[in-house]
C-alpha cells in the first residue's frame, strides 16, 4: 500500500488550515472595531489598583 499520496493530501490540508488561521488572527487584530479594546487593554498594566 502506497501511503505517499495521502501524506501529500494531509500536508496540503494542514497548510490550508494554518493559512486560514493566520488570516483569521490578522483580520481580528486589525479590525477597526477592535482598536478601542486593544487601547484599553494596553493601558491595563499601568493602572493602579
Amino acid at each position: 500500500m502506497n501511503i505517499q499520496p495521502y501524506l501529500h493530501d494531509a500536508q496540503l490540508l494542514s497548510l490550508v488550515a494554518v493559512c486560514f488561521t493566520f488570516i483569521g488572527i490578522v483580520t481580528y487584530a486589525l479590525w477597526p472595531g477592535m482598536k478601542s479594546d486593544f487601547d484599553r487593554l494596553s493601558r491595563l498594566p499601568l493602572n493602579e489598583d
